[in-house]
């Protein structure tokens, strides 16, 4: 949890309140010349061959890798995840990201030829697509994943020759920290990518600022806010917002396996998790599916992660418990049943209990939309049609899944989903995936990160024409014999764009 203080920014261990991280916050005045700094470095490491930013960027992975321990427990004191978790979530797919981007950026990057084809006999010259880095990105980071949803765009973006400045979150001060030292111990040229620290107001500075794109993680609503700021200044955004994840749980799919694997896919991170689970609906009677999933809620072992056992962490800070306890209230109200847990927890730090609630109508799940802590909602479905109604009927479609021994059918059911993301028999960890893009749809956001994709979230494409000098162009003027050109319009036509 984090605490400012004259313009001190402090984070807190959400289990104990022990100081973590420590920064001055950023002069909201300040970020331009930041970003201007960032913009100087960036025209010179955009000529700076592949051969060498590639080298700078396995450095970087080599002190990622070297300090993995160190990441996993800084990732504990302040994000609040078991060691393990903090180390298999976050530290581990960032290195996998690392490592793609290392292999395959090169590659993706490449000038390429587009070539006339048929449109030879119209002369059209041999093109050359080059793929042109934006300038300086401007990134909003997240807290929830520290290292693995800020480092890789962040590495995209320099591996396609973009600057960068960054607003980590106030909530991670010490994980920023720890990032930003490792670029630089890495060789990274002075100021290419600049730290800022601070709330809204140097956020919104950050947006308004002559940055070339936006990258974003987070809540909807502040998402839609950083948007509008960097449209109006015709800046295009990456944007990573929140979820609220369906998963469908077909009449044949195995009881005791689905129901372990849901849970661990609900309350990894302490739910703290965009693509979590939240909402299953039961093909046929859920009444068993309820009695199963109760039992392995109440099993879990809720405690500070520094201890040994532990499998869900505190949530984040007060605001934050404070924020579930009441969409908890919100969604019992609207008609959910309390089955397992729904109390926060009485003992120094911000714990709630892992929640498990049963809906019988669309009602409790509307309440439920935007919770960001550790609960699961069940309800049963009378068939496939009203599951596949039911998972699509949110305004958030980040990631889904399909559990059922009959592959063939959950992947069928599974393309009727909407949503960036769609599993069978899996969940949440897909989106480690180094060369797989990650996005949503509809309010869950705009863009892509990882892969081919995320990596060209950081270019423009660029095509070059060229011809040599006096070449024959009968296109100009004064305009050729009109008889012979009309005659080679129609035979051309004729050829390629006959009448049906």
């Amino acid at each position: 949890m984090t605490l400012a203080v004259e313009d001190i920014l402090v984070t807190r261990n959400p289990a104990t309140g022990e100081e973590v991280g420590r920064a001055a916050a950023t002069p909201a005045s300040d970020v331009a010349r930041i970003v201007g700094r960032s913009r100087t470095a960036q025209s010179l490491w955009e000529s700076t061959p592949w051969s060498e930013r590639r080298a700078f960027l396995e450095r970087w992975r080599r002190i990622l890798s070297r300090d993995a321990d160190a990441w996993a427990e800084t990732i504990r004191a302040e994000i609040g995840k078991p060691p393990n978790e903090a180390a298999a979530g976050d530290v581990i797919p960032t290195l996998d990201a690392l490592r793609w981007t290392v292999k395959n950026a090169g590659a993706a990057l490449a000038d390429e030829r587009v070539g006339p084809s048929w449109q030879r006999l119209l002369l059209t010259p041999v093109g050359r697509l080059r793929w042109k880095p934006l300038g300086v990105v401007g990134m909003i980071g997240t807290w929830n994943y520290p290292l693995f949803l800020n480092a890789v765009p962040i590495a995209q973006a320099l591996a396609a020759g973009c600057g960068v400045v960054w607003k980590p979150s106030e909530l991670a001060i010490a994980s920023a920290d720890r990032l930003q030292a490792g670029l630089l111990e890495a060789g990274m040229p002075d100021g290419l990518v600049g730290m800022i620290h601070g709330g809204g107001e140097v956020g919104r500075a950050l947006m308004e600022a002559p940055i070339d794109k936006m990258v974003f993680t987070g809540s909807v609503e502040t998402g839609r806010r950083a948007l509008a700021t960097a449209a109006a200044n015709g800046v295009p955004g990456l944007v990573e917002l929140s979820g609220f994840d369906p998963a469908i749980v077909m009449p044949d799919a195995p009881l005791d396996a689905t129901v372990r694997s849901i849970v661990w896919s609900a309350f990894v991170g302490c739910g703290q998790t965009c693509v979590a689970v939240k909402r299953v609906y039961v093909v046929g009677d859920a009444a068993p599916w309820v009695h199963a999933f109760a039992e392995a809620v109440r099993g879990l072992r809720v405690g500070d992660p520094a201890g040994a056992g532990i499998d869900v962490g505190p949530l984040i800070n007060e605001k934050a418990l404070t924020r579930f306890d009441q969409i908890l209230r919100e969604t019992t109200a609207a008609g959910a049943e309390i089955i397992a847990g729904g109390l926060r927890m009485d003992r120094p730090g911000s714990y709630y209990e892992p929640t498990l609630l049963k809906a019988d109508s669309p009602g409790p799940e509307r309440a439920l939309e935007g919770a960001f802590g550790p609960v699961l909602l069940v309800r049963g479905v009378a068939d496939v049609e009203e599951a596949v109604a039911a998972a699509n009927s949110s305004r958030m479609a980040l990631a889904a899944s399909v559990w059922g021994r009959d592959r063939s059918a959950a992947r069928e059911m599974a393309r009727r989903v909407v949503a960036g993301m769609v599993c069978v028999n899996e969940a949440v960890t897909p989106t480690a995936s180094a060369s797989a893009p990650f996005g949503g749809f509809k309010a869950s956001g705009f863009g892509r990160t990882h892969g081919l994709l995320g990596l060209r979230e950081f270019v423009a494409p660029q095509v070059l024409f060229e011809r040599r000098a006096g070449g024959f162009r009968p296109q100009l003027f004064p305009y050729a014999d009109s008889a012979t050109v009309d005659r080679f319009l129609r035979f051309y036509r004729r050829l390629f764009h006959p009448r049906a």
